[in-house]
């Protein structure tokens, strides 16, 4: 790809939201993901002796400044992780010190990045991606080679996708992930009960094994009055058994048009409570009844505000406000799709419904988000970058402590992608979601998730064909008329690269 059509990428990647598979979509993880970690964290008490070593260390760390000794490292980030990591590290180290900034409050993280790293600016020394972004990163030369720094010998000590996530072309190691972002279907227990009879994840697993059996759930839960998702995007992180683009050609295959009829299906049925994820509504779902909107409401209007955030005072304005406008007749919600990190969200607004969750796996073993880092190629002091990064992703005793980090929530931390410690805790069991394991379930998704079949062009793919469902469900377009919207766009976009066969 020219640096011309990649900068226009990387621009235009900053201002449209995923809306597709969870392998290449980080924008559904939203600052609530972020919001949710950090409320956990909160939870996390040290004690005497630990501030008294981070005492030491701070001490320590402020005299070896004031000798000149110490390398100060510049991180982008656009999540707080990596702000709490960075916090760790400069705790225990003396020599290198981490300054860690969340440079995305307005949204536009990569474009922040390309304009510093293509004008030659040397700081950041160390940069972040999602896997959205992480193949223009590479394409555009922004992450250096960590393989001269000896990355190869960690080679089979992460999870196999993961590592290959933060390969170029060329197979260099260029950025290396701490976590796992396998995804699946958090269920109400005592909801499934109500409409199937049964609550047990080898039975509610039957539920989600395919897009069929996912309809016919959808629509034997609305008979009984439920509702099993409650949105149309739940669907969003399930990945696709193909590759966007085979040998040059697009490939829009048959399972792609199939979910699209299902998000249409969800969404002109009434199969959901239209309740938009990340909105109030949404996270009011997770804890107990919500009132069932309209497709005219799902995103807010001048009389209901959905927008008004998480919290307790928010859901009881957004309540007062439905009923106002006579959305009286409510539903309980089953079930969400969402990534590993997403049991966090549930543990943070269960409520009452906290204990009484179940997790299976989607009909295809999809994934959502990650953070991987790499040290920048204008960075100046690659070396001290190299031991920061292998401190974050490659030390077991920093990713134990990422593990346990989330306070006495149970298993709040998220799903490290070091296998020698994904097997240390397999077996340890979530309280929220009633004693089951988890790291277990997770660990079998990330084992048969292929990363061969994630290509370059998947994150602009995924908008885009996600702006083709969304016209198609609502009507602006017809079936054929969304696809050859989506074709259209291709071409225009990539005219001489992929082949467009319809």
């Amino acid at each position: 790809m020219k640096l011309k059509k990649l900068t226009a990428l990387l621009m235009a990647g900053a201002m449209v939201g995923s809306l597709a598979a969870c392998g290449n979509s980080g924008s559904n993880e939203a600052p609530a993901a972020d919001s949710a970690k950090e409320e956990v964290k909160e939870e996390a008490s040290s004690d005497a002796a630990e501030d008294t070593a981070e005492d030491t260390a701070e001490d320590a760390g402020d005299a070896a400044e004031a000798s000149g000794d110490v390398t100060n490292l510049v991180l982008w980030t656009w999540n707080n992780d990596a702000i709490t990591f960075a916090e760790k590290f400069n705790e225990t180290h003396t020599d290198i010190q981490v300054e860690a900034i969340n440079v995305a409050s307005s949204g536009e993280y990569e474009t922040k990045v390309q304009t510093a790293l293509l004008g030659g600016e040397t700081e950041p020394d160390i940069i972040g991606a999602e896997p959205g972004w992480i193949n223009m990163f590479m394409e555009a030369g922004f992450f250096a080679d960590l393989d001269q720094f000896g990355a190869k010998d960690y080679d089979g000590k992460l999870v196999d996708y993961v590592w290959k996530e933060g390969q170029d072309e060329e197979g260099i190691q260029r950025a290396i992930s701490y976590q796992i972002t396998p995804a699946g279907f958090y269920y109400r227990k005592d909801v499934a009960e109500k409409i199937f009879g049964y609550s047990d994840p080898e039975s509610v697993a039957k539920l989600f094994s395919s897009y069929e059996s996912i309809m016919d759930a959808a629509r034997t839960a609305k008979d009984k009055g439920y509702r099993l998702f409650a949105s149309d995007s739940e669907l969003g992180y399930c990945a696709y058994n193909e590759p966007w683009v085979v040998d040059g050609v697009l490939n829009l295959n048959d399972e792609r048009l199939e979910k699209m009829e299902l998000t249409s299906a969800l969404y002109n049925e009434g199969l959901t409570a239209y309740a938009s994820q990340w909105t109030t509504p949404w996270y009011q779902s997770m804890a107990g009844e919500v009132p069932i909107l309209s497709e005219e409401t799902r995103w807010g209007t001048d009389d209901l505000a959905v927008w008004g955030g998480d919290s307790e005072e928010a859901t009881e304005d957004f309540m007062e406000q439905a009923a106002a406008l006579g959305f009286t007749e409510t539903t309980e919600v089953m079930a969400f799709g969402l990534p590993t990190w997403g049991n966090l969200i549930l543990q943070n607004h269960a409520g009452d419904t906290f204990g009484n969750w179940g997790f299976v796996p989607g009909p295809t073993p999809g994934w959502g988000g990650g953070s991987y880092f790499g040290i920048s190629e204008n960075s100046e002091k690659k070396e001290a970058a190299w031991e920061f990064i292998k401190w974050m992703t490659l030390d077991e005793d920093t990713l134990e402590w990422w593990y346990t980090s989330g306070g006495d929530l149970g298993l709040g931390g998220d799903a490290v992608s070091m296998v020698s410690l994904l097997e240390k805790h397999a077996d340890d069991t979530n309280e929220a979601f009633g004693g089951q394991a988890l790291y277990k379930e997770w660990m079998e998704i990330a084992k048969d998730i292929d990363f061969s079949k994630e290509t370059k062009y998947d994150s602009d793919l995924n908008d885009k064909w996600g702006e083709a469902i969304s016209s198609y469900k609502t009507g602006e377009m017809t079936k054929e008329e969304a696809i050859n919207y989506f074709y259209d766009n291709v071409e225009s976009t990539y005219a001489g690269e992929i082949e467009v066969k319809r």
